[in-house]
């Protein structure tokens, strides 16, 4: 141990940085995700029904997209912060965050009002397949706005994870998520014990969206209101200090992101939606059963490469592209590793999901799991890819390919669905949508690495 330290204490620059931020985020994403393992019985046993449980996770995926919708603000800011925060120029740090959180803010408020209307032209009941004697049109209705509501104030005051991106203390998103889940079970289990099993179903789903909205939020204002009061004092957002100049150069490649953002989305993100449509609501839980355990070395990847992307701008903002070889290089032992181990966990399944949900949960089907398994792979290794493009800001090739993927998606699930109807066929799709991409990046970065170490020697 005290060699580890020895180490530790002797690494320079971003190595050291990099290092401590997977480390906490290790710890903290660790509790995280003992947590969550709790979120899904915990569901299961506030609703008693796949049904409305399917439809209630699918509600959220489907207004979880608006965040998404930010013109690539979030990530755009996270690029420009790095130079002015490296340069301590205050003046320029000031402006991109007044101009990132005004802008926000009016889009944040357009699509409130216009959206808050519009929803009630649609039958909620028919979009997620759900009967009326199950859940109501008009509750239905309700949730999705109240969803809306809550996501719309997410949207605006998850700025504050950008900027911790941008200064590289990327551990503190993880403890808010964190703190999001703790809050969560709190609502969840503490309804349970003072008897929301006797409320109706339309009830309970009304109450979890007015829960969703504290759970969510809370965390990010307190974290917004601790971050301007201390280590960005002077910085607070203020509508003097917005400038055009500065709001258009954040979403000048927050555009380039926000295309990237849907059309990742368009392929990993609606598989929901495809289930509920194509073969059936009550699919979506099994669905996700799969899908957290197979996308777990995916999320612990995450951990690691979230303070990289940073680190990456820094880098090739200094010209030191022989690090960020390196850095490539290693990543991709470590993507090859990942995969191999989504395989290595198939025979173990079983166990896992009967200690985890209980025995009566589902019988593994081990076909499914290769599948799940390729798809889990894949996730892996984009995370990698896409961080390292995202890093140096390179995004044609993600441009190109996820295009192509999205545009691919839809036919492919309906195709498989028609096929062999079962929601394994939506997965098949995203596993030949994202498998282009996660060939031809690689090989393309590699290239150019190497031609900028060439250039740079």
């Amino acid at each position: 141990m005290q060699s580890f330290l020895r180490k530790f204490k002797n690494l320079q620059g971003a190595n050291k940085t990099i290092l401590l931020n997977i480390f906490l985020s290790f710890i903290i994403k660790g509790g995280s995700l003992i947590l969550s393992l709790f979120t899904l019985p915990a569901y299961m046993r506030y609703f008693d029904n796949n049904i409305v449980l399917g439809t209630w996770l699918t509600i959220v995926s489907l207004l979880t997209w608006i965040i998404n919708f930010d013109l690539g603000i979030g990530n755009g800011l996270r690029n420009k912060l790095v130079v002015p925060l490296m340069k301590k120029d205050n003046q320029a740090i000031k402006k991109y965050i007044s101009s990132a959180y005004i802008s926000l803010s009016v889009i944040a408020l357009i699509i409130a009002i216009v959206g808050y209307y519009i929803l009630g032209f649609f039958n909620w009941n028919e979009f997620f397949g759900v009967k009326e004697n199950y859940i109501s049109n008009i509750v239905l209705l309700a949730t999705v706005r109240i969803v809306l509501i809550g996501t719309l104030l997410q949207f605006v005051l998850r700025i504050i994870t950008s900027i911790l991106y941008a200064m590289q203390k990327s551990f503190v998103p993880n403890l808010l998520q964190l703190c999001t889940t703790i809050l969560l079970l709190i609502f969840i289990y503490g309804g349970l014990v003072l008897g929301v099993d006797h409320a109706s179903v339309e009830e309970n789903l009304i109450r979890l969206a007015y829960a969703n909205i504290v759970t969510v939020n809370l965390p990010l204002l307190v974290t917004s209101i601790v971050v301007f009061g201390s280590i960005l004092k002077g910085c607070l957002p203020r509508l003097s200090l917005f400038e055009k100049k500065y709001a258009q150069e954040v979403m000048k490649i927050g555009i380039a992101f926000l295309w990237l953002q849907i059309m990742y989305m368009l392929i990993n993100n609606t598989n929901e939606f495809f289930i509920t449509w194509f073969i059936g609501a009550e699919n979506v839980v099994e669905y996700q059963i799969y899908f957290k355990l197979f996308t777990l070395l995916g999320t612990l990847a995450a951990l690691a490469l979230t303070p990289i992307w940073s680190a990456v701008t820094k880098a090739k903002a200094e010209n030191n592209y022989k690090w960020i070889n390196k850095l490539n290089n290693t990543l991709m032992l470590v993507g090859v590793f990942g995969i191999i181990c989504e395989f290595l966990m198939i025979p173990f399944l079983q166990p896992i999901i009967n200690l985890w949900l209980g025995e009566d949960a589902i019988q593994v089907n081990y076909l499914y799991s290769l599948i799940f398994a390729v798809s889990g792979g894949l996730f892996l290794w984009n995370r990698i890819i896409s961080t390292m493009s995202n890093g140096f800001g390179e995004l044609k090739v993600q441009m190109i390919f996820l295009t192509l993927g999205a545009v691919l998606n839809f036919p492919l699930a309906y195709f498989f669905s028609m096929l062999f109807n079962s929601y394994i066929s939506i997965v098949i799709a995203n596993i030949v949508s994202m498998l282009p991409y996660c060939i031809i990046q690689p090989i393309w970065m590699k290239r150019y690495l190497n031609k900028k170490c060439m250039e740079n020697y």
